[in-house]
């Protein structure tokens, strides 16, 4: 009988296939969707302090040519993440409740100062595993690379000392050292490296000269980057590798194996399939170890990793 179980930050999954962050994943009926069509685990979509932030603004202006300004806006403040997070953390007890596969919160931070703690409550609510993904492009020259560096450190070290559940850490690909910091990141004690963060594109129309959304989706193509990595790095950090980019179809979930991930996360194509695409999947990588005899995942992971 073939297995397509797997271990990825000491949790037990029975697919290495992820429903990765996203719109999908930020509902109860979508998630159990999710689990039926055989995902390993689900990552519920993240809490985004850019977001919040950004709505605190927004209800703050409103409120500064009133008497009590400055009072109301500390009470928009609180109140908007409080909001935010109830809600959030209603989502992650609910999918505890009804879902059985793992169930990963995720937390998307600018700062490593007061957003650190809610992994505790993420903890507390009983999520198997807490996703930190630091989404903050270098796009300011004033700003060297030690001080972009030194968020992720200071990220990673917060949560470690929050919580006793696993941490995983989704890596963008802006590092002058890659290898260097994937390897520092990993003896902080992050149980996971999540290869990469995708930055939102763009595009320009050039005949009303106007900025316009790229490409939502990802392709194909972005498989390339973090296999690369993957396989450089598999067996010589001390967390699990997954890959995050351009896994679309059973292909890229081997191909991710072969480099040395322990998972796979998709969504694109998610979109594009419907999520009852991650049974096809899942029948197709059970083929394709059937073809070449392997019996379980172990067989052949990281066969193709540098190594």
């Amino acid at each position: 009988m073939i297995d397509i179980s797997t271990k990825y930050m000491g949790l037990e999954l029975r697919s290495p296939v992820i429903a990765s962050s996203s719109g999908l994943t930020s509902d109860i009926d979508s998630l159990i969707k999710i689990e039926q069509s055989g995902a390993g685990a689900v990552i519920l979509r993240s809490l985004f302090e850019e977001e919040i932030l950004s709505k605190i603004d927004s209800l703050a202006g409103s409120a500064e040519n009133v008497s009590y300004g400055r009072e109301a806006a500390g009470y928009l403040e609180y109140f908007t993440k409080k909001e935010s997070i109830d809600n959030y953390m209603k989502l992650l007890r609910e999918a505890k409740e009804k879902l059985s596969i793992p169930v990963i919160a995720s937390i998307n931070c600018l700062t490593a100062e007061e957003w650190i703690p809610f992994a505790s409550k993420m903890e507390e609510a009983g999520a198997d595993a807490v996703e930190s993904n630091v989404f903050r492009l270098p796009s300011d020259p004033a700003v060297n690379s030690e001080t972009m560096e030194k968020l992720y450190f200071d990220v990673a070290a917060g949560i470690k000392k929050q919580i006793s559940i696993p941490v995983a850490f989704k890596m963008g690909y802006y590092f002058s050292s890659m290898a260097r910091m994937l390897t520092r990141i990993s003896e902080m004690g992050i149980d996971a490296l999540v290869l990469f963060n995708r930055f939102v594109s763009f595009d320009i129309n050039i005949d009303n000269m106007t900025i316009e959304a790229g490409n939502i989706y990802s392709n194909q193509s972005d498989l390339s980057l973090p296999l690369r990595w993957a396989g450089i790095m598999s067996g010589s950090v001390k967390a699990d590798i997954a890959i995050s980019s351009g896994i679309h179809d059973s292909r890229g979930v081997v191909k991710a194996l072969l480099a040395g991930a322990s998972a796979a996360y998709v969504s694109s194509t998610l979109y594009l399939n419907g999520v009852e695409y991650i049974s096809t999947i899942n029948e197709e990588l059970v083929q394709w170890m059937k073809k070449h005899s392997f019996r379980n995942i172990g067989d052949f992971m990281g066969r193709l990793s540098m190594k």
